[in-house]
């Protein structure tokens, strides 16, 4: 579509602040790549292909292109500081913060969570660490653990504070195998209205010990 003419009075502002994995010795190299490939793909939606930089380069044109075909927005930005975090052994836990603001009433803050095995350079997935026959389970333990966190006895008790009311409780697919619990991370308007803001449910392995995969349980 045609650009307003006023589209000098358009800003934006682009950044992209990411820590990317990179090995001392050859062995490790291998992980690493895998390791920065997954990061590439499921975080800037490029192809692994690309290096570290070009892949860098095209999210911001690709987030450009978008910026200059919605005529809505006249400030944006979109800031992503992206960190990997060590939690149980042979494991990274990678947090990456996004602050986007498109012109609506606020910002939005996006918190992605990545977990990559630190041997193979493989992506754990949430059916990794927890059967899907024991996640119905979990479900009812983070619930629990939410109620307590909130100090309420009932769901009623939750929904008058406005958490769960549009939505039942389901396990948070950004979650960090942290060395001493699992920190499962819900963004603004997940489970509760965007006053309440994100919210952090932490669950013990001790916890978790009866329904976690057996690969999992013995490596804290």
């Amino acid at each position: 579509g045609q650009l307003h003419n006023d589209d000098e009075s358009r800003e934006m502002d682009v950044k992209v602040d990411m820590q990317f994995v990179k090995s001392e010795n050859v062995a490790n190299e291998t992980v690493c790549n895998l390791i920065n490939g997954h990061l590439i793909e499921l975080l800037l939606k490029q192809s692994s292909e690309l290096s570290i930089d070009d892949a860098i380069a095209q999210y911001i044109e690709d987030v450009k292109t978008e910026f200059h075909g919605d005529e809505v927005a006249n400030l944006y930005h979109d800031h992503l500081t992206g960190r990997a975090e060590y939690g149980m052994e042979n494991v990274i836990n990678y947090r990456l913060l996004e602050d986007i603001f498109t012109g609506g009433a606020h910002p939005c803050k996006l918190t992605t969570i990545l977990r990559f095995n630190t041997q193979t350079g493989e992506f754990i997935t949430l059916d990794d660490v927890f059967p899907t026959l024991n996640q119905t389970r979990l479900q009812d333990i983070l619930l629990a653990k939410l109620m307590k966190d909130q100090n309420v006895q009932s769901l009623d008790e939750l929904h008058q504070k406005g958490i769960l009311e549009m939505t039942d409780m389901f396990i948070s697919s950004n979650f960090a195998l942290r060395e001493d619990s699992i920190e499962f991370h819900y963004n603004e308007y997940d489970i509760a209205p965007y006053a309440s803001g994100a919210c952090t449910i932490c669950v013990s392995y001790e916890d978790v010990k009866d329904i976690i995969s057996t690969t999992w349980e013995n490596r804290k």
